[in-house]
């Protein structure tokens, strides 16, 4: 099960919020959805924001949080806000 989930939610055919709500009902010890996938999405973003320090390659950074599409300045935007 968490492997399908995994690959589900990685390969963008199931959404995190699917995912966890799978997850919570085959037993796993998740009380609230909501609040497992900000959990999630919060570890994610730090992550990220490491990642970002360390290698200072804004595109690396994008492609991690799955924003190709954005532009390096939504990118430095985003961890202004985080660092406050």
């Amino acid at each position: 099960m968490l492997v399908d989930v995994v690959s589900g939610v990685t390969n963008g055919v199931m959404s995190l919020k699917t995912g966890v709500q799978m997850l919570q009902d085959a037993g796993y010890p998740i009380e609230d959805v909501t609040e497992e996938i900000e959990r999630i999405q919060q570890r994610t973003f730090d992550q990220a924001a490491r990642l970002a320090d360390a290698i200072g390659d804004n595109a690396a950074v994008r492609e991690y949080l799955g924003l190709t599409g954005a532009g390096p300045e939504v990118l430095m935007l985003l961890l202004a806000v985080k660092r406050r």
